[in-house]
């Protein structure tokens, strides 16, 4: 399901520097709206860091935009008085949309290197959703009247769509693996990568003088720089959350009178969490007196819902939380992109396990308590 992620997410900003050139957008929108003859189109960005906006004027259902982009990426175009906003990824090129008043968001729009590719890339995937009958497959998953026969049928057809659609992701991406649209798929599965083929995937970018100062870059950068300093081996970051009554918890402190620590990061909120405590709550019993012990950081933000949690999954361990959300400053310290999520520590506070499956947890602890 993650790699379909991003197929709902294309206005996620990213691309290269290239500053030596200007784009220029053309559109032509037909219709009887009088918003056509004599109106406003508008071209912004969503980086709240760099905001972006330029207006012109509509003139008998035609605007152009001309400018340079610094940053190329994912920008919206609306038109005041028609319904409906419009994607593109713009970079220093020439562009053309053609739409109409009644259907704005539908609008072809042609032009542009990275444009093409998300084109090809959206139709490809709207060819395989066809071709799979994926709707069909998916309201059969959703049907509580579907049979036990029906459900693996329609499961089985969902993940050949998914293997295809990746199928086609991977060709594309191969036919120019140092680009923008490159760039913006692997924005979209960096946290999902381990730390070195990370490392050799933004390696390229990085040698590469186009994108030379690509804020984006940079961004993945300082996650890959975080996930190498998580890595096996490495001393965990220390910190100080407070308990549920308000008290200090040093990690450093809690982990230096166990043999192994869990750092567990998980919400109330949070379903695969919560599905995972009753299991948690047996790893526990059972490895506890051996010198196991579990310190859980919650990404919650209601302070009740926290401790109704705790209470209604029987957490005997520790529990400490900042109650900021995704906003926590541990949940940042750690790289926690997605919960429930574990580090392991032995008892000087040195990283032996990271991101460790739930069917695995006991082999480790067996490794190190026995």
């Amino acid at each position: 399901m993650r790699k379909l992620l991003f197929l709902a997410a294309a206005l996620v900003s990213l691309a290269a520097c290239d500053s030596g050139n200007k784009y220029t957008v053309k559109g032509t929108i037909t219709g009887d709206n009088e918003a056509l003859v004599n109106g406003k189109a508008y071209l912004f960005n969503q980086d709240r860091e760099a905001p972006f906006r330029d207006t012109v004027d509509v003139v008998n259902g035609k605007f152009e935009f001309k400018g340079t982009v610094t940053t190329p990426g994912s920008y919206i175009i609306t038109v005041e008085g028609i319904p409906g906003m419009l994607s593109i990824f713009l970079e220093n090129d020439m562009f053309t949309i053609n739409a109409s008043d009644t259907a704005f968001s539908e609008a072809t729009v042609t032009g542009g290197r990275t444009q093409t590719m998300m084109n090809r890339y959206s139709s490809g995937a709207d060819e395989l959703a066809h071709e799979y009958d994926i709707m069909s497959a998916v309201d059969v998953l959703r049907s509580q009247d579907a049979t036990e026969a029906e459900r693996d049928e329609a499961m089985e057809t969902y993940q050949e769509y998914q293997e295809a659609v990746e199928n086609l992701k991977n060709a594309l991406v191969a036919e120019d693996p140092v680009s923008n649209f490159a760039l913006y798929i692997l924005s979209q599965e960096y946290m999902y990568i381990d730390a070195d083929s990370l490392d050799i995937l933004l390696g390229a970018y990085k040698e590469n003088p186009d994108f030379a100062g690509n804020k984006y870059v940079a961004e993945i950068d300082e996650y890959l720089q975080k996930e190498l300093s998580l890595s096996i081996g490495k001393k965990a970051p220390d910190f100080t959350l407070d308990n549920p009554d308000g008290e200090p918890v040093t990690f450093s402190e809690f982990y230096k009178g166990n043999k192994v620590t869990m750092l567990d990061f998980w919400a109330s909120w949070c379903g695969p969490c919560r599905n995972f405590n009753p299991t948690l709550v047996e790893i526990y019993n059972k490895y506890h007196k051996m010198g196991f012990d579990i310190i859980a950081v919650s990404l919650d933000r209601d302070k009740d819902s926290w401790l109704e949690g705790i209470k209604e999954d029987g957490l005997k361990w520790t529990q400490v939380s900042d109650l900021k959300f995704w906003q926590s400053e541990v949940g940042r310290l750690y790289n926690v992109s997605f919960i429930p999520q574990n580090v392991f520590v032995d008892a000087e506070g040195n990283i032996i396990g990271r991101k460790v499956a739930e069917e695995d947890i006991e082999t480790l602890l067996d490794e190190y308590l026995r």
